[in-house]
């Protein structure tokens, strides 16, 4: 089975300390009560002014958006934008950290160094990245999405495409919850991914959708297209997807879901049928959550 090249790992391995290489002169013994206030005030001289400033904005954005029921921005926490390369990630991190490490600012410390280590470790990994970019986007749904198809700066077949129909986020395939009777997911594992079809590679077989209709069906094009997602168990999905010819069938996060369907069905819809150029789907949809994402900024600027 092909390898989708829109990846995630879903084990990051994120580190919860909040240890850090200090200079040795933070490092002095004696009293723990002297200790403590030699290093806060060592640490808010080395830092400089403006510190109390960057601790509590890290605190009051963590805390804003968990009342809010979500997660804080993790390039907003390390002070840093969307493509900002790994040596200045790592540079801004441990700047905060020094701010924000316990032994100087307490209690609102170790709050702060617990979430500025889960979005260091996503942020300097690239398949994490990634995936978080991808869910920072379009995890939220419609949020923020309104004003897109509007937007001037989109390439011209994203841009068409939306003007056409929105994106709201939500995948086109049908989706049942795992309290469903309907639903066939067992595990957190499996609830984790869904699958899709490249339809610009499908040759129209119809061995999937013969070996399983539930999932599978055929479009008007004599492609196949995921019709809806565990409506039976994962080994018969396999199996409906081991009698693909040409690898067109695959197994993919369920956040990438949705776009890759938009993508497929909306932006490369002209692609889809037999005797035309064929595309490639992954990468117009790296370039389609590139232009949401650089469009998206671009409005909240304004």
């Amino acid at each position: 089975m092909a390898v989708v090249p829109l990846s995630l790992r879903v084990a990051s391995g994120a580190s919860t300390s909040t240890s850090l290489d200090w200079p040795r002169h933070l490092a002095a013994r004696g009293s723990p009560a002297r200790s403590r206030r030699s290093l806060r005030a060592r640490a808010r001289a080395d830092a400089g002014a403006g510190t109390e400033d960057v601790l509590a904005h890290i605190v009051r954005t963590i805390r804003s958006a968990k009342a809010a029921g979500r997660d804080p921005d993790f390039f907003e926490l390390l002070g840093v934008q969307v493509g900002t390369d790994p040596t200045a990630i790592r540079s801004s991190y441990r700047e905060r950290m020094r701010v924000a490490h316990p032994d100087v600012a307490g209690s609102e410390g170790h709050e702060a160094c617990v979430v500025l280590n889960e979005a260091y470790a996503t942020l300097m990994d690239d398949e994490l990245r990634e995936a978080y970019q991808v869910e920072r986007v379009f995890g939220a749904g419609v949020r923020g999405m309104s004003g897109l198809r509007d937007a001037q700066d989109l390439p011209s077949d994203i841009g068409a495409a939306l003007r056409r129909t929105p994106y709201t986020g939500e995948p086109l395939s049908k989706v049942v919850g795992r309290d469903h009777f309907a639903c066939k997911i067992e595990t957190d594992e499996q609830a984790a991914k869904a699958v899709f079809v490249d339809e610009l590679s499908c040759v129209g077989c119809e061995r999937c959708f013969r070996s399983n209709p539930a999932v599978f069906r055929m479009e008007g094009t004599g492609r196949a297209r995921v019709f809806g997602q565990w409506l039976t168990d994962e080994e018969s999905i396999q199996i409906a997807i081991d009698t693909c010819p040409v690898d067109c069938i695959h197994w993919v996060p369920k956040e990438q879901l949705a776009p890759l369907e938009y993508v497929m069905q909306h932006v490369l819809r002209d692609r889809a049928v037999f005797g035309k150029s064929p595309g490639d789907v992954f990468a117009k949809t790296a370039k389609f959550i590139a232009a949401i994402q650089k469009a998206t900024e671009t409005e909240n600027n304004l």
